[in-house]
């Protein structure tokens, strides 16, 4: 998605899924563990990970004191996965936990009857957050804050469809070095829904320390305080650093920004490291055909050391389902040892002009864990190696 277009491809490049099965099981040990959903009816799910409808639940159900949402949109259907995270904050509302719940400006008449349940909440207040005059930009985070002490982010959107039709990849935390950047952004950014003025941030008061093993970085960087790092220096230092392997998932990968400049920031990380001999895999999916990225694409196939393969989930047996049956991940691992976990596909509006949210482990666990994912989907049916030769059909997908 390149931002600045208009709703429809807005509503493109951002839409989430992925089925959960089974009961909300109790966090694993240690601070974070990834949190999956995946289309029905593929068979792509690890065994061993929670999915997001049972960990949303669960967490909703926790709530003692607040909960604090930052979402692209809500879009909900009849029976579906989300109609229980739904019932579970009217509960949440019902006996007295404070419910903000900050939505994007551009997409408010997605579903106006979800909307207006939200509102109807007791003790619930909704803000539009709107960049419009500012840079152009969205709301694109994915997140959700539980008394301040536990956080939820990643690629799905507070959308029936992240929980039951697209693959996905978030993160489930108690670590306070992500939860407290997380809550301090939110404060940010709901003052600015409210106010329309941007802040005066404050700038960090000292050079950061060492890189700590759990990172949370942000877009954009007129909208994060100094003491986070803006995501695209993070994501550049990380893919620089990279030494034998790169595997990258996204939605959409584009070095194509506003209408026809070239934006080569990730584009020249990307083969620089297989210029010095790491192994890149970058995986996106079939939403990328027909598109103005595609020769861009083609390109990388050419170069030693770098793949590039397209994922291509088939219609589910109910039949078409609008923005869904897809690949929405956003995660990068790194040598095996660090774990990416974002919400912005790699494309310049995501890190100049749109809030996103992103953290980066230095944790083998983790890494070992996203790279299982990525190794499942990387060499399933649903994909294939990207030909540069062929002339790709866009695939409907509204």
């Amino acid at each position: 998605m390149i931002l600045n277009r208009p709703l429809r491809g807005l509503l493109l490049g951002c839409i989430a899924g992925g089925v959960a099965l089974g009961l909300a099981a109790a966090p694993p040990s240690g601070l974070s563990h990834l949190v999956q959903s995946v289309p029905v009816e593929t068979g792509l799910g690890d065994q061993g990970l929670p999915y997001a409808k049972d960990e949303w639940v669960a967490m909703i159900r926790s709530a003692r004191q607040s909960l604090d949402f930052g979402e692209f949109y809500v879009t909900n259907r009849p029976h579906s996965a989300l109609e229980p995270v739904l019932a579970e904050l009217e509960k949440a509302g019902a006996r007295g936990v404070k419910i903000r719940f900050l939505l994007s400006a551009k997409m408010l008449g997605q579903d106006p009857a979800s909307v207006a349940r939200l509102k109807a909440i007791p003790g619930a207040e909704v803000r539009s957050f709107d960049l419009t005059g500012v840079s152009g930009g969205i709301l694109h985070a994915k997140y959700f804050l539980v008394d301040g002490r536990e956080a939820y982010f990643g690629s799905q959107n507070f959308d029936w469809r992240a929980l039951e039709e697209i693959h996905e990849l978030g993160v489930r935390t108690t670590d306070p070095r992500l939860v407290g950047p997380l809550e301090e952004l939110f404060g940010i950014d709901w003052r600015f829904a409210e106010t329309h003025k941007l802040p005066d941030l404050p700038k960090a008061a000292k050079p950061l320390p060492a890189r700590p093993d759990a990172e949370l970085v942000a877009s954009p960087p007129f909208l994060t305080p100094g003491n986070i790092r803006p995501a695209l220096d993070a994501l550049v230092e990380l893919l620089g650093q990279a030494k034998q392997r790169i595997r990258v998932q996204l939605l959409t990968y584009s070095p194509v920004a506003g209408q026809d400049r070239f934006w080569p920031v990730l584009d020249n990380a990307l083969r620089a490291a297989a210029v010095r001999g790491v192994k890149v895999q970058l995986l996106v999916s079939d939403w990328v055909l027909g598109g103005r990225a595609l020769p861009h694409l083609k390109s990388l196939t050419l170069i030693p050391n770098l793949e590039v393969r397209i994922a291509s989930i088939p219609e589910a047996s109910e039949g078409h389902i609008p923005y869904a049956r897809t690949v929405h991940s956003k995660y990068l691992v790194v040598d095996d040892a660090v774990l990416w976990v974002g919400t912005s596909n790699w494309e310049e509006g995501y890190f100049m002009d749109s809030r996103n949210v992103e953290a980066l482990f230095r944790d083998p666990v983790l890494a070992t864990q996203g790279a299982a994912i990525f190794d499942r989907l990387w060499g399933s049916r649903f994909v294939s190696p990207l030909d540069p030769t062929k002339a790709y059909e866009k695939r409907k997908v509204d």
